[in-house]
This record gives structure tokens, C-alpha cells and sequence, in this order.
């Protein structure tokens, strides 16, 4: 008896406990990793089924499955039952454990919710073509075989069999039907053509008897589990009347239905994918797809809809389009793509009771989350303004004068940088190249400076902004771009396409020792490799990304710098014309006469065959131009500023001319500019910009204010200059450490506050050029994490005054803003946003906060590697200092989890609204919740007694690993909807970021012999 009652307290006493808790939430990070990495080989519907709808998860091995590990129902159970009993057995009920109380209450009702979505959320999709009308979805995954009964012309009585039984090969016999159906043959996947021989050969010895079976040819196929495909199965299916079989039918979704006549009925038989019928019929009337003008990148898809019912009480017309969903009768369409050249549209269609669980849940735990860190933070703030602090001594208070003029000197000294940098030194040249870069063009459906085109299509093929010509002279960007429009022959000899691959450079048969600085090369120097280029590159577009070699990654990066390059230089001239130029200067004359020869020939007279060959051939260059060219120059002659598609090139507008007999007045200024800056007239082309630009004045001022605004923005580059003033702030920090820690410490704090200030400000110019909030691509992500770690620095620096905070903020604000700098070597950095993500509420919303999720779980990482700093190398990490540090990394850590778990939540609702799925297990949402986990790991650790201060800062150093990992890793993974693409160089950064980190821990758990603060070294783990 007390042997059973000893075992039932330890159960208990293990169901109620932290350590349950923590080991639960450690097992369900390893499950949710392994599951997001196996959605390469199995797409994300098998990974759902094998490891998170499971209560056991199965591995291969050989022909035997072995089971591995728990699965999600496991889990999630186990941690439902351990959140139970807690609250039963060792939770009291009070105020200031009310937030304790909510957020696991909520946690409760998410698990549950998440239970009953798993068994009864469906979705189905529905196409429909122009004008069709249809009452039924279908499954995407599942199919079906129907035999439909046609005989009565009113309606069909149809029979379906699911495809398990199919699957099995399973004799089916209905009470509706006068036959029985025999599978004899399933094949999961397969792809059908039509035989060429008289009797096909059958397949895996079957072979059908009836219908079209007989003319085709099956060839089984492996399973795909990509998410943009889909399985195709086929099956042979014998039916069986009292009177013997009436033959073998091969039956496929890439069949039509086959009819057969039996028992005087007549009869269709179909596999196709499993229906769901609703009472109500929806007719498509039309289908838009927005695109950005001047690009395919879809802006908006939307299906206007005619919804109506068999009694007649809704005949009404709806609007579907993107995070727009159409909720009528417990289902819920969503605009999910298009084809058939936009002629159909697709639906996804959800059906799920339990949707309104996760909103309610989550909102409980928010409210739980606030309740409870809100109490802790006010605390915090009271105890630091308790008088309880002794004041300084006179004399202290006679040492902070000179420490406070120090400083202001110093935070003085970076705010007369950063003027200084806003006003940057004019290129030497007689020509008015500013004033040419601020002139407005269209690219990739935004409207931009030539300044910035110049600059980025220089980062994309070199990794700079500056080029250098072949005689040593340094060449600014919006030199090199008139060149390319003007000077061909001489940009053609200016290396600016950087190859390092050796391959690559064997290739196009080139040499390090052949290129400027050992890797960067003329357009010259590649022209007679461009068509094995070519080549090469088309083999490695056959290619997945995520698959492709070094060499086809370097070989498809070169040829897309090829061909920005070509398309740039062929925005005005002709490319291989002689004096096309001069061509061009002479339009209007050459036009009239040409047009004059046309004239005369449609009417039988005598004609002036050269110039109507002239004119043919000018037709002919306008159209080269307007297809390749690049840079829609040419704005809207009425001065419609919202009109972005009436923007055209110069190809374009030239084509248009010749009908009108006379060039534009913008083309005309291209064309003038050109001859005056190929003839070496430093004063016409200033005349002549400052001509054109008061004529856009008067027509387009709003694109005009924003592009000398991004010409300046471009010009200052503040973000250089922040990493300048962050890596200042890091040496003066650190140095306060060993000597005069006020006065450094002092002028660390306002550098970097100049730094943030400086950040804030590029920022908010880039929100303001892109109408966006600031996080929008990965390049805005990495200036927005630094920008928020480095704002709860000073918020700790504040607090703390020991230039931790200084330390930490100078190392994340330099290390954010590099990262941004290489993401910025891709192109321009704001671009524009894709039609899912068309949203600047959840922009605004979700993708701030988990953003600001990200930047506090680093900043709990970094201080943790300023502890590991200071107590392997330094003598400085005292009782006191270490103390501080495990608050700040506590705090943090609170503050990470609050955000992490909101913004989570928040792309959760934003997910339900835009497909239907508040949680669908895309790689990337894996991410956010195995960074809310892990910090709730920590917290719980912690507050269980599981680890002490050094064991908190080996968790917070591995919360760097986690969150690496959400922010790119998954990236790179090449499936799921947030894939950018395998990036070799960030894979390899990554890899190593990850390393140093694990080296990092490993340190951590080092005996007290090389740790040289006798503090840190006594402070167990």
C-alpha cells in the first residue's frame, strides 16, 4: 500500500511539474524541426499526417516502420494534462497570478481548438472558368470514383466510392448499383498518353477492355509532395454483373466520364477528385489580375462572383479578392491563384467550425502574457526609482562634470557627422549630374530616380556603387549609367560584372589575373562567351533552385547580370546601329520623309526609297527598344500621376511619334541630352536638364519631390554612416570597462543614440518613399531588428548606467546594418509588395511585432555573450555586474516572448484571412513558434530552479540559434510560402553564425579554471 501510494505521489508529482513542462516544450521544438525540414522530401500535407495528426511518429527503415518519437496529439495531450494538473494542485487563485492564470487557460483552449481543427477543418477548391456556374468544390488531395446513373434527364443519382477502398483494391457493392466494382489495379500517381501501337501494351499486366482505355498508355509515376503539384492516379476497375463482368474500365482524372449502357440504364463512370456539394451555385462573371505597371508581379486578384440559391432568397452579386473572403453558410472562399491565361479563377474553400477557437484563445493568452510582464515591469520601475539608492558624494558629483562635458563634446562630434553626411561633396564635372540622377523613371512598377537605378544595378552586378575605369579614374554611378545610354563602346569596357568562380571565369575564357582587382570584368571582356553562357544557364534553370550546384547558381547570377545590363543599354540606342544617335537627332525630318515615301507608294507615284527604308528601319529599332529596354523614361503627357501604366520607354514613345510625325517633348530631351553629353557640351546638358525639368514640374511635382528626396537619401547613405557611429559606440563602451567608465561610458551612450536617432531617420525616408511600414522584405527586417534592439539597449543603458546596454547596442546595430548591406546587393530595396501581401495593416501589425519578437530574443542572446565576454577575458564581471546581467536577459526574454507570441497570433488571423488557415505549418510560422517556445522554455527553466545565471545565458546564446533560424534558415529551404531561395553565401554565413554560437555555450559550461571573473566563475550553472 504505501509502495502504490508513493508511486502515485512521484506521478503526481511529475504530471504537476516544471520539469515535465520544459521537457515537453524541448520535445515539441525537436518535433516541429524535424517536421519543417522533412517538407522538403514530403510537402507539408504528408508532414502534417506523419508528425503532428499522430500520436506516435514512424520511421522508415527498410520495409519495417519503427517508431521514433512522440507525435503531436502526444504531445499536445501530455502538455494539456501537465497544465491541468498544475493549476489543480499547485496554483492559488490571486491577482497578481491572474495573468499565469489566463495565459495558460488560453493555451488550453488553443490546444484544444488545434484538436478539433486537425479533425474537422476540410478544404476543398473551386475552378471556374468566364461565365460558368458550379455548386460543388473539390479536394485538391482526395479522389474519388463516380458512377453516376443518368437515365432520369431531371437529375443523377450518383454513386462514389472514397479512395481507400480504391486503394486497397476492395470488391465494392452498393445497394444503388446492379454491378459490383472490382479494383484491379491503383496506381497513386501516373501520367497517361495516347498509344500510337494498335494494342497498347498493358501496364503492370493490366490492360482495360472498355472506353478509352484501350487507346491509352499508363506509365506509373512517384509520388510528388511539392506543393505546386499535385498526384494523378489512375486505376483499372472491373465491373461485375449477376451475368459475368461487362469489362475493365481505365479510369483518371485526366479522363473525361466514360458511358456504358447496362440493365437498360445508362450509366458514367469517373475517377476525379472528391466533391463537396453545397446548396447554393456561384457563377463567375469576371476575374481581374492586377499587375505592377511595367512587371508580371501581381498586385491584386479578385473574382467578381454571382452567388445564388434554388429558392431565390440570395440572387446577389460578391467580391472575392486577396485577405477579402466571401463567409456564406458555415464555408468560407478565398481568392487562391488563377489560369487558363486569367481566364479561371481558383477558390479555396474552407469549411471549419472550430475557426473562431484559436482567436479567443490567443486573445486570452495576450491578455494573460501583459497581465503578468506588465506587473514585473512595474515593479521593476518602482524598485529602480526607490530612494533606497544612495545619492552621490560631492566629490563623485564633482568627477561627473567633467565626464558630462566629455561626452556632450563626443555626441556633439557624431551629430556634426551625420549633418556633415547628408550634405555629401558634388562629383567634380562640369555636367550637372545630380540633377540628371534626381530625373524620374519607372522600374519594376515604382517610380525612381536614375540615380537609383544607377546604384543598384551596380550592386547587383559588382557589390558596389563605384566603378573604376580601365585607366585607374574613378567613374560615379550616374556617370556610368549616361555611358551605358549614350557611350556604349566605352561602358563596355569598364569591369563591373564581379566573377569569382573559377568555372564561371574557365567559361568565358578568362583569368583572375585578367579582371580589376582579380575578380571584376568588362561586358567586352564576356561578349564572346555570352552564347556558352547562355547555354549553361538554360540547363541550370531546368534546375531547381534549392538543388543547383555552386556553378549553376554563379553561371544563372552572371546571365541575369547580363542581361540587366543589355537591357539597360538599350533603353534608347539600337543595339549594332551606326550613328543611331544622329539618327535620332534628325527625327522629325527623317520621319517626314519617310512617312512622305509611304505615302507616295500607297499611291502609285514615285517615292523616295531611301527614306522609306530609312523610316522601315527606324520601325523596326523603335521596336528592339521597346522590348528590351528596361526604364520606362517617358511620364504620362497629361501629367496623370496616378496613371503608373500610361508610363512608357523611349521605344515606345518613339513608335508613337512616327505616327504623329513628331517626337515628345520628353524623348526629345533624352535624345538631346545624349548628343550633349556624347559631344563632350557641358552646357547644353545642364540647359537642357534644367529645360526638362521644369516642364515635369508642371506636370508630375509629387514623383519629382520624392525622387530628389531619394536621390538625397541616396546620396547621405545613412545607414553607412550608422554602422561608422555603432562601431565608434562599441569601442567606447568597451574601453569605459577598463578605464573612466563615466566618461566613455557616457559618450558611448550618445553616439549610439545619435546612430539610433540617425537609423530612425533612414527609416522613416524609406517608409515615406514606399508607403509601406518599415518592415516589407528581408532587407527592411534586418534595419528594423537592429533598429529595435538597439532602442531596449538605451532603454537598459538608461536603467543600468554599467554601458552593457552601449556594448550590446553598438555590436547588434553594426552586425543588422552589414547583414542589411549584403541584402541589398540583390537589387532595389524597395520593391514592391506581391498580392498576398498586399496589406499594409498586417504589414503595420503583424510583421512589426514579431519583428520586434525577433530583435528582443537577439538582444537577450548578446547580452548573454557580453557576460561569457567578460568572465572568460575581463576581470570586470563582479557580484553586481552579474546580477544585472541575468535581469537584463530575464527581462528581455519577458518582453521577446510578449512580442513573439503577439506578432505569431497576429500572422496566424492574418493567414485565416488571406487562405484560410489560421495555422497551416508552413516552415516559416514553424519558425515563430519555435522562437515563442524556446523563450517560454527559458522563463519556465528558470522559474522552475532549472537553471541559475549561467545556465540562463547558455539558453538565451542558443535563443540566437533559434532565432538565425527563423529569420533565414527556413528561407533557404525552397518550399513553404515565405521561400526566397537557396543563397550559397548566407547558407555558409549562417552556418558559421550557428557554430560560433554552440562554440559559445560550450564555454559556458567550462569548469572555473579559464574563467578569469572569480564572480562568474563561482555563479553555478
Amino acid at each position: 500500500m504505501n509502495l502504490l501510494k508513493s508511486f502515485l505521489r512521484e506521478t503526481r508529482d511529475l504530471l504537476v511539474s516544471l520539469k515535465l513542462t520544459v521537457a515537453l516544450i524541448l520535445l515539441s521544438i525537436i518535433l516541429i524541426l524535424v517536421a519543417t525540414l522533412d517538407q522538403v522530401n514530403l510537402g507539408i500535407w504528408a508532414v502534417q499526417a506523419k508528425y503532428f495528426n499522430t500520436f506516435v511518429v514512424f520511421w522508415p527503415v527498410g520495409n519495417f516502420s519503427l517508431a521514433v518519437f512522440p507525435g503531436g496529439y502526444t504531445l499536445g495531450g501530455l502538455l494539456l494534462l501537465n497544465l491541468v494538473a498544475a493549476h489543480f494542485y499547485r496554483f492559488q487563485f490571486s491577482w497578481r497570478k491572474l495573468g499565469i492564470w489566463l495565459a495558460h487557460a488560453g493555451l488550453i483552449l488553443l490546444l484544444v481548438g488545434q484538436l478539433l481543427t486537425g479533425l474537422w477543418q476540410d478544404e476543398y477548391q473551386m475552378r471556374l472558368d468566364q461565365g460558368e456556374t458550379k455548386n460543388y468544390s473539390e479536394s485538391y488531395r482526395n479522389i474519388e470514383l463516380a458512377l453516376t446513373d443518368t437515365t432520369d434527364a431531371q437529375f443523377d443519382d450518383v454513386v462514389v466510392v472514397p479512395e481507400a477502398p480504391l486503394a486497397r483494391k476492395q470488391v465494392v457493392q452498393h445497394l444503388k448499383l446492379p454491378f459490383r466494382v472490382e479494383v484491379r489495379g491503383y496506381l497513386p500517381n501516373a501520367t497517361l498518353r495516347e498509344s500510337t501501337a494498335a494494342a497498347p501494351a498493358a501496364s503492370a499486366g493490366l490492360a482495360a477492355t472498355q472506353g478509352v482505355g484501350p487507346q491509352v498508355v499508363v506509365t506509373p509515376q512517384p509520388l510528388t509532395y511539392k506543393q505546386d503539384e499535385r498526384n494523378l492516379p489512375a486505376a483499372y476497375v472491373e465491373l461485375a454483373g449477376p451475368d459475368g463482368s461487362l469489362g475493365t474500365w481505365l479510369v483518371s482524372p485526366l479522363l473525361e466520364p466514360q458511358r456504358f449502357e447496362f440493365a437498360g440504364r445508362r450509366w458514367k463512370i469517373a475517377l476525379r477528385f472528391a466533391r463537396h456539394y453545397q446548396p447554393y451555385a456561384l457563377t463567375l462573371l469576371k476575374f481581374n489580375h492586377d499587375r505592377y505597371a511595367g512587371t508580371e508581379i501581381p498586385r491584386n486578384f479578385s473574382s467578381r462572383l454571382r452567388l445564388t440559391t434554388p429558392d431565390g432568397r440570395d440572387d446577389r452579386e460578391v467580391l472575392i479578392y486577396m485577405n477579402n473572403p466571401l463567409r456564406y453558410a458555415g464555408l468560407t472562399f478565398y481568392q487562391a491563384g488563377f489560369a487558363n491565361n486569367d481566364q479561371t479563377t481558383v477558390l479555396q474553400v474552407v469549411r471549419n467550425p472550430s475557426w473562431l477557437i484559436p482567436y479567443v484563445a490567443c486573445g486570452i493568452i495576450t491578455a494573460g502574457l501583459v497581465w503578468q510582464f506588465g506587473l514585473h515591469l512595474f515593479g521593476f520601475v518602482g524598485r529602480r526609482r526607490s530612494p533606497a539608492t544612495p545619492r552621490p558624494s560631492p566629490a563623485r558629483a564633482t568627477e561627473a562634470k567633467p565626464a558630462g562635458k566629455f561626452s556632450l563634446v563626443v555626441t556633439a562630434l557624431a551629430a556634426v557627422a551625420v549633418a556633415f553626411s547628408w550634405f555629401p561633396r558634388p562629383v567634380k564635372s562640369d555636367f550637372d549630374l545630380a540633377a540628371f540622377g534626381r530625373l524620374p523613371t519607372l522600374v519594376n512598377g515604382r517610380t525612381k530616380p536614375l540615380d537609383t537605378v544607377a546604384r543598384t544595378s551596380l550592386l547587383v552586378l559588382q557589390g558596389r556603387q563605384r566603378v573604376v575605369a580601365p585607366d585607374g579614374s574613378t567613374v560615379s554611378p550616374v556617370e556610368w549609367l549616361l555611358d551605358m545610354l549614350y557611350k556604349p563602346q566605352l561602358a563596355n569596357a569598364y569591369p563591373v560584372f564581379e566573377i569569382v568562380h573559377p568555372d564561371v571565369l574557365a567559361l568565358c575564357n578568362l583569368t583572375p589575373d585578367d579582371g580589376a582587382g582579380r575578380k571584376r570584368f568588362s561586358y567586352a571582356q564576356l561578349a564572346k562567351g555570352i552564347p556558352e553562357l547562355d547555354r549553361q544557364a538554360k540547363l541550370a534553370d531546368a534546375v531547381e533552385s534549392a538543388v543547383r550546384s555552386p556553378f549553376q547558381r554563379a553561371i544563372v547570377q552572371l546571365r541575369d547580370g547580363v542581361i540587366l545590363y543589355q537591357n539597360l543599354q538599350e533603353n534608347i540606342l539600337a543595339p549594332g546601329v551606326d550613328g543611331y544617335l544622329d539618327q535620332l537627332a534628325r527625327f522629325d525630318a527623317l520621319v517626314s520623309a519617310g512617312l512622305a515615301a509611304e505615302r507616295a507608294k500607297l499611291a502609285g507615284h514615285l517615292f523616295d526609297q531611301v527614306a522609306a527604308q530609312t523610316l522601315a528601319g527606324l520601325r523596326t529599332s523603335f521596336s528592339t527598344i521597346e522590348t528590351f529596354g528596361n526604364l520606362r523614361l517617358i511620364p504620362p503627357a497629361t501629367g496623370d500621376q496616378a496613371n503608373l501604366a500610361a508610363w512608357s520607354n523611349p521605344g515606345a514613345a518613339l513608335r508613337a511619334s512616327v505616327e504623329r510625325g513628331r517626337l515628345d517633348a520628353a524623348t526629345s530631351a533624352y535624345i538631346r541630352l545624349g548628343v550633349a553629353w556624347r559631344n563632350n557640351q557641358p552646357a547644353d546638358f545642364n540647359a537642357l536638364v534644367r529645360e526638362y525639368r521644369a516642364g515635369l514640374d508642371a506636370t508630375i511635382p509629387t514623383f519629382l519631390r520624392k525622387g530628389d528626396a531619394e536621390a538625397r537619401f541616396n546620396a547621405a547613405q545613412p545607414f553607412y554612416t550608422s554602422t561608422l557611429l555603432y562601431v565608434a559606440a562599441f569601442l567606447l563602451a568597451v574601453t569605459s570597462w577598463l578605464k573612466w567608465l563615466d566618461a566613455l561610458g557616457r559618450a558611448a551612450l550618445g553616439v549610439t543614440v545619435v546612430a539610433w536617432i540617425l537609423t530612425t531617420a533612414g527609416i522613416g525616408t524609406r517608409m515615406w518613399l514606399e508607403g509601406r511600414p518599415p518592415v516589407t522584405n528581408l532587407y527592411s527586417s534586418a534595419l528594423f531588428i537592429g533598429w529595435g534592439a538597439v532602442a531596449l539597449c538605451l532603454v537598459l543603458e538608461t536603467a543600468y548606467r554599467n554601458a552593457i546596454g552601449t556594448v550590446a547596442g553598438g555590436l547588434i546595430g553594426f552586425a543588422t546594418l552589414l547583414i542589411a548591406h549584403h541584402l541589398s546587393l540583390t537589387g532595389d530595396t524597395l520593391e514592391m509588395m506581391r498580392a498576398v501581401l498586399d496589406s499594409n495593416f498586417w504589414l503595420a501589425t503583424h510583421v512589426v511585432t514579431v519583428t520586434v519578437g525577433y530583435a528582443a530574443t537577439f538582444l537577450a542572446g548578446f547580452l548573454a555573450l557580453i557576460y561569457l565576454g567578460r568572465a572568460l577575458f575581463t576581470r570586470s564581471l563582479d557580484q553586481r555586474t552579474v546580477h544585472a546581467l541575468a535581469g537584463m536577459v530575464y527581462g528581455v526574454v519577458c518582453f521577446g516572448t510578449v512580442f513573439s507570441f503577439i506578432g505569431t497570433v497576429l500572422g496566424g488571423i492574418w493567414a485565416d484571412q488571406s487562405w484560410g488557415r489560421f495555422w497551416g505549418w508552413d516552415p516559416k510560422e514553424n519558425g515563430a513558434l519555435i522562437i515563442v517556445l524556446w523563450n517560454a522554455l527559458i522563463l519556465h527553466a528558470r522559474w522552475g530552479g532549472l537553471v541559475k545565471q549561467r545556465g540562463l545565458m547558455a539558453l538565451a546564446i542558443f535563443g540566437n540559434v533559434v532565432t538565425a533560424w527563423s529569420w533565414f534558415g527556413v528561407n533557404m529551404l525552397g518550399v513553404g510560402l515565405h521561400s526566397y531561395g537557396f543563397m550559397d553565401a548566407a547558407f555558409w554565413w549562417l552556418a558559421a553564425f550557428i557554430g560560433s554560437q554552440l562554440i559559445a555555450i560550450a564555454c559556458l559550461a567550462l569548469p572555473r579554471g579559464p574563467w578569469r571573473s572569480p564572480s562568474a566563475a563561482a555563479v553555478a550553472a
